[in-house]
């Protein structure tokens, strides 16, 4: 038996997206912004001719000078808020993002140019636990640690050592 997983959330799609970025995704298409300029200037046109049967007849340039005006008055506007008001808002989400993804890159850059680690087999000693590095010189453990890592050492007793040192006194 198959189980669905509801409201999972896509690492495409993180939760708290604004309606906008939602009416975006309708013009993330060539072809809808093609089909959306198109039924602009469509529904526009067929309103002016309906609009030029009930002016007084006019020249053929008085008639094309005035179907470009109003042609140019009510397509302007709905392209600007379907089309280009949109774009822009997508636009400035995607530079945002590339802004966000070039800082966070600069902060592991960072970070990793900080990071030093240990790795591999270290050799010590059994008996004074000085490490041999690669020229094969022998290094207390503090000196070795702190020049290949971040580590820095402050020397304390344990109560162990503590216990003894107050023996012998």
């Amino acid at each position: 038996m198959g189980t669905t997983t509801t409201g999972a959330v896509s690492p495409q799609h993180p939760v708290g997206r604004s309606s906008s970025t939602e009416s975006i995704k309708f013009f993330n298409r060539p072809s809808y912004l093609l089909l959306t300029t198109a039924g602009t200037i469509f529904v526009s046109e067929v309103m002016i001719m309906m609009v030029l049967q009930y002016l007084p007849p006019l020249t053929n340039f008085q008639e094309a000078l005035v179907d470009a005006t109003l042609l140019s008055i009510t397509v302007f506007p709905s392209l600007y808020f379907f089309v280009f008001k949109l774009l822009n808002r997508h636009i400035a989400e995607h530079l945002r993002a590339e802004e966000e993804k070039d800082s966070l890159i600069a902060e592991l850059h960072t970070a990793l140019n900080e990071v030093k680690t240990l790795r591999g087999i270290v050799p010590i000693c059994a008996s004074c636990k000085k490490i041999r590095d690669d020229n094969g010189s022998w290094h207390q453990v503090e000196v070795f640690v702190s020049a290949h890592s971040g580590a820095l050492f402050s020397h304390g007793s344990c109560p162990e050592c503590t216990e003894k040192v107050i023996q012998t006194l």
